[in-house]
């Protein structure tokens, strides 16, 4: 199983934190990496994303982007919040249906806590995820994984 673990894109400011919409240039990014997948033939089984209006912005914009002959139902779920503690997001995960590709987008820091829990790094700083950054980790278990690749918005 293929993880791809997405920071959503760029959003605007707001007061309240979980309406914030993407911006122009989130819209624009998520569009890139959509695009980016559909050249390189990635075809989502499965797609979760934070209840977070950015977070599910930017999950429709790189499905709807990324294409496929199947269209993939987004789900919305706590899982993929800062809310969740890893043990919570641990349990999720080991639960969710077998897939090939699965979409995983998410707010900092706990997308990058998590990619780097699969992977098994310790230090913090040792992986970080910018605005639209997506990791691609494969694992046979869901507890352990290899990076495959890791992808910035800027290299698009």
């Amino acid at each position: 199983m293929k993880l791809y673990f997405l920071r959503h894109t760029e959003a605007l400011d707001g007061m309240d934190d979980g309406a914030r919409p993407l911006s122009d240039d989130g819209r624009s990014d998520a569009r890139k990496l959509g695009q980016f997948l559909k050249r390189n033939a990635i075809e989502f089984d499965r797609a979760y994303a934070s209840p977070l209006v950015r977070a599910r912005e930017t999950a429709e914009i790189v499905l709807q982007h990324s294409g496929g002959p199947q269209p993939v139902r987004l789900e919305l779920v706590e899982a993929m919040t800062n809310g969740t503690s890893a043990t919570a997001f641990q349990s999720w995960l080991s639960q969710l249906p077998t897939a090939r590709h699965v979409l995983l987008v998410g707010h900092e820091p706990t997308i990058s806590e998590r990619v780097r829990h699969l992977l098994g790094m310790i230090r913090p700083d040792a992986l970080g995820m910018a605005k639209g950054a997506l990791a691609c980790v494969e694992t046979a278990n869901r507890r352990t994984g290899a990076l495959k690749w890791f992808l910035s918005p800027k290299r698009l």
